[in-house]
């Protein structure tokens, strides 16, 4: 007779190498000082994301933060912790970090990184060191001409989510640990005059950095963190790629954008049409191409929409419904202005 499973089993852990973790972050903390960081939640296997749950962290302090109890249980039940320089850092915070995605390390220029991590089988982001601190403005376009020159079109914000060494990485059904890589003695330094020659694109006075020095301790705006988790948002990726170069998105969830009608009850349609609008709206700023939003957000609202339900069981045509949804929404971001933001998305990793 076979013995039954105790449904209280605990689940398999997942793999994180705390001395790893705590290398790199020692490594980072030692390079580029106490410059702020702000922690993430990222759920690829339920497309949510949480973003700040902790936030404005000093680099040498962001080790004991990630492998605290809270965020250590969150990351054994399935969430990836993300980091980014904080996004409160003001214009003219002294920044000396250069960070690339999708690095390739036989690049045509030969550029070695100071650090690198492989995220997954042949995947790197690659950090380098300014040889002064520049402030955090002119940081941003030194990394986006020095991504062009290594011929990233996207060129990602300096505030983009990234990975640590010595956790997994929950985009991918193994969960592979992300491992970390040192260059040889000298590399990855570069100085602004080096990167606005190598840049194809100009950069606003790439000699005008004050050299402000980042070992010790810098002092950063104190930001209060939340005793609760920030509210969740979607994670908005294409459901078909038609062979475009696309961003995924961040979204807000549905329940964001409830619409009533004068009585109380909940309008499903125009709500539906809201949410629509909203995701149009991200997506045409990123960059996405119409067709593959188009079909991405049918899928979303067949899978989110309460109206759906009530359309099958009515008999009423839910393709029809859906389409004409999503080409309106479409539609009315295409006839609007579209400012933009950074934190509005971010690219892949």
């Amino acid at each position: 007779m076979m013995q039954e499973k105790d449904p209280r089993a605990k689940r398999p852990q997942r793999i994180a190498d705390l001395d790893t973790l705590r290398f790199f972050w020692d490594t980072m903390s030692r390079h580029f000082g106490d410059m702020p960081v702000d922690l993430s939640l990222f759920n690829f296997k339920a497309l949510l994301v949480r973003q700040g749950v902790e936030k404005a962290i000093p680099m040498g302090q962001v080790y004991e933060k990630v492998t605290s109890p809270k965020l250590m249980a969150l990351y054994q039940k399935g969430e990836d912790i993300l980091w980014r320089p904080a996004y409160s850092m003001p214009d003219d915070f002294p920044v000396s970090m250069i960070w690339l995605d999708d690095f390739n390390l036989d690049n045509e220029l030969g550029l070695r990184p100071l650090l690198y991590i492989q995220t997954s089988p042949g995947k790197y982001q690659a950090f380098f060191k300014l040889a002064e601190p520049v402030p955090l403005k002119l940081a941003k376009e030194l990394q986006r001409g020095l991504a062009r020159a290594l011929g990233d079109k996207s060129a990602g914000s300096y505030v983009q989510h990234r990975r640590m060494a010595g956790l997994a990485n929950g985009k991918y059904p193994d969960d592979p640990l992300v491992i970390m890589f040192l260059g040889e003695e000298g590399d990855g330094i570069l100085s602004p005059e080096e990167i606005e020659k190598l840049s194809p694109i100009p950069i606003g006075g790439a000699g005008g950095g004050v050299a402000v020095p980042i070992s010790g301790t810098i002092d950063i705006p104190e930001t209060d963190t939340e005793d609760d988790l920030p509210e969740e948002r979607l994670i908005f990726k294409p459901v078909v790629n038609i062979g475009k170069p696309y961003k995924i998105l961040y979204v807000k969830k549905r329940e964001a954008f409830i619409k009533r009608r004068p009585d109380g009850t909940i309008d499903e349609s125009a709500t539906d049409m809201a949410w629509a609008t909203h995701i149009a709206r991200k997506a045409l700023r990123a960059g996405w191409d119409e067709a593959m939003l188009a079909f991405t957000l049918m899928d979303y609202l067949m899978r989110y929409s309460p109206e759906i339900e009530r359309r099958k069981k009515t008999g009423e045509h839910v393709k029809d419904y859906v389409m004409r949804t999503v080409l309106k929404a479409i539609d009315i971001v295409k006839n609007t202005p579209l400012d933009r933001t950074d934190d509005d998305f971010i690219d892949m990793f």
